[in-house]
């Protein structure tokens, strides 16, 4: 069972305040929580990390925007051993591929909408603070489009990743299969 969320390593809820929104101490009071003797959390499962990596990528982004700040680009990590997500098999990596495919087609389909709104921005009349508003309009949207690209390359990059990581688990899946074909029982 995964550990507590909120509650520091090899810690119980009862020893933090109790119930724990999430943990088996919430629903049942006498229950205590499981957390491996290592100190280690579960990482939870690949599909759990990516959806804590894009909301993660999403929220640092908002703060950056809202601050102005540069800053690192977000690399994501993962919650294996050497920050590498950890698949149980091909399937579940094949449905972590197909949720980043869809990522990508809806990141490319707003792409094309925001490209489509840039060009249909016209000012309502010919004085200057109609001017000055469509053009803010458009650097808006110029960088809104931009972010969408830069969003659309690392989706790209992390499904071809996580296709290479596939054939690789593939073709170990193959060579054990060929070993144990030989192997009589």
């Amino acid at each position: 069972m995964r550990g507590v969320v909120g509650v520091p390593d090899g810690a119980t809820a009862e020893e933090h305040g109790g119930d724990v929104p999430g943990s088996s101490t919430a629903s049942n009071p006498t229950a205590t929580a499981e957390v491996p003797a290592t100190g280690e959390q579960d990482p939870g499962t690949p599909a759990d990390q990516v959806n804590a990596e894009i909301a993660y990528a999403e929220v640092t982004e908002w703060w950056k925007s809202l601050f102005g700040s540069g800053g690192d680009p977000h690399l994501a990590g993962g919650g294996g051993t050497g920050g590498q997500f950890m698949f149980a098999n091909i399937e579940e990596l094949d449905s972590v591929i197909t949720k980043w495919e869809g990522e990508r087609d809806g990141i490319a389909a707003d792409k094309e909408t925001i490209a489509g709104s840039y060009y249909l921005i016209a000012e309502p009349a010919s004085d200057s603070m109609s001017a000055a508003q469509a053009t803010a309009s458009r650097n808006s949207l110029a960088i809104m489009w931009e972010h969408s690209d830069q969003m659309l390359k690392y989706a790209e990059n992390y499904i071809a990743k996580l296709k290479a990581s596939r054939e690789g688990m593939a073709t170990m899946e193959t060579g054990v299969r060929d070993t144990f074909k030989g192997i009589e029982v």
